[in-house]
Parts: C-alpha cells; structure tokens; sequence
C-alpha cells in the first residue's frame, strides 16, 4: 500500500470518527457492522451456517461409529447428524430437566440416540444453572449472560429461574460406558466450554477424539473462555482449531482480532488427521 494511500484511509477515518453522530454516518457505521457480521458468518440456523455441511462432509469418512451432542437441548443436531450418519450411535446430554422432556419427545423410536437427563463438566458434582420458562434457547451456568446486556432484540425479558442438576465428567462417562473414541464432539453449553473440555483430558491426551465442534460467542465474554485459552488447550493435544464457514473450515493460527465473539461454530481437528483436514479446508 503506497504512502498515499495510507494518508487517504488515516483521514477518511478520522473524518468518519469525528462525525458518527451525524445520520449518514451512524447509517454507515451500523451497516458496516451488519456486513462484519454476515461476512464471518454470525448465523445460527444448521441448514446454511455450515453445521449441514460438515456432517454431510463426514458422510463420507468410513467407519464412524460414535457421536456426542453435549448441550442438545431438543434434539436438532442428533436428529440432523442420524439423517446423514444413520450408523452412527449419538450420546445425547441434555442439562436442563424440562428441555430433556422436550428432548425425549423429539427422538421417541430412535435407537441410535442415546439420552442423557445429565450435563459434562471437569469434574461430577452438581452445578446450578439458569433459565427461562419461556424460552430453551439458552440455558446457562452464568446467570449474568441472561441479563440485558446480552439479550437479543425482542428477547423474553422476565426473570430467570434456577435449578440444581448433576454434572459428570466426561473421561469418566465414557469409561463407565464403554466408549472407545469420539468421531464427533459437537458442544453447545453456553459458557461451560472449558469445563466439558477439561473434562475429556484423558481422551484428547491419547487422541481418541476425532473433531469437536464448539460454539463460540457472546458467552465467552463472561466466561471468559477465550478464543486464546481453546487455542492453547488444543494446542497441546497436537490439534488444529478453525472457524466454520457455509461450505469450509478455515483452519488457522491464533490473531487476537478473532476475539470478535461473533460465533457462531468453530471446529478442531487433530493436525495429523489429513482425511478431515483435506475434507473440510476450502478448495
């Protein structure tokens, strides 16, 4: 970029910041945002952010044998991952007692859907987590991530309830059960990522699993499980993290300009795993 150029941006942007309160400019601003957010795609629908694509991807890996739905909530994933790997036995967990009723409902008749009334920690005890009535979208272990701050436009606004559920860890789930590997992690647990994590070291220290999925977003702002910390606990297992696109996965070393909580998915794999590396990186 010639000197010239450089001296354009400065000034435009000292300009536009100097006016932001003018119409045009908060015009400017807020599509501005819109079109950061589409392009790194802020998406949460299954069918179009890219969660369809990668199981339709792993379709065709042979021998998958074992999936894990960790924060399930009514069943959408385990029912669209059974659509696409229908040999695949799916560990279903789902933390909150009246979304698992809902849960159960969903997959009534499917055997390969293995549900769990439990949530996966770092350790099994018992947590409190946060909810509303009204809505199952977001269960949580923090209760603040239910506040205004963090509502979406048009959001429930009544008071959140709370219960006390049981939380297991998850190298010991899958030695009480018998499980030899994960081909498929995908969590959803709304601020209790490090915890899940932390609770399959075992597992990940002898690489017996294959791909996580995790959601990343406005929740890690009060968890404060950063994008840095997913990096650095993958990192020492020898895997590999990325941002989940439409129809890739942008694999990628760590930059802070990633904190950008915009989500919604980011997946892992290990870096000798050249069959799902080659699958799943843009061609």
């Amino acid at each position: 970029m010639s000197e010239g150029s450089k001296n354009f941006q400065q000034r435009a942007a000292e300009w536009l910041c100097r006016h932001r309160r003018s119409a045009p400019c908060r015009w400017l601003g807020q599509l501005s945002y819109l079109i950061w957010r589409a392009y790194e795609n802020r998406n949460f629908e299954m069918a179009s952010n890219g969660e369809e694509w990668l199981l339709r991807q792993t379709a065709s890996v042979k021998n998958l044998q074992c999936a894990f739905d960790i924060g399930a909530n009514v069943g959408d994933w385990s029912l669209a991952c059974h659509r696409h790997l229908p040999d695949v036995t799916i560990h279903a967990f789902e933390i909150a007692p009246p979304v698992f009723s809902e849960l159960q409902k969903k997959v009534s008749g499917l055997s390969k859907i293995v549900l769990n009334p439990v949530g996966l920690s770092d350790r099994s005890d018992k947590i409190k987590i946060f909810y509303r009535e009204t809505s199952n979208y977001c269960t949580t272990a923090y209760e603040e991530h239910l506040g205004a701050a963090y509502a979406l436009p048009g959001a429930e606004s009544t008071a959140p309830k709370s219960l006390e559920v049981p939380v297991i860890r998850g190298d010991d789930y899958v030695r009480e059960h018998d499980v030899k590997t994960i081909d498929m992690m995908k969590i959803d647990v709304e601020g209790m990522e490090e915890r899940v994590l932390r609770g399959f070291e075992k597992m990940f220290l002898e690489r017996r699993i294959r791909l996580v999925q995790f959601e990343y977003n406005t929740t890690n702002i009060v968890s404060k499980f950063l994008l840095r910390d997913a990096y650095e606990f993958f990192g020492k297992f020898g895997y590999k993290v990325g941002k989940l696109y439409p129809n890739y996965v942008e694999f990628r070393e760590y930059h802070y300009r990633q904190e950008d909580f915009c989500g919604p998915n980011m997946i892992v794999v290990h870096k000798d795993d050249a069959e799902l590396l080659q699958l799943l990186s843009p061609r």
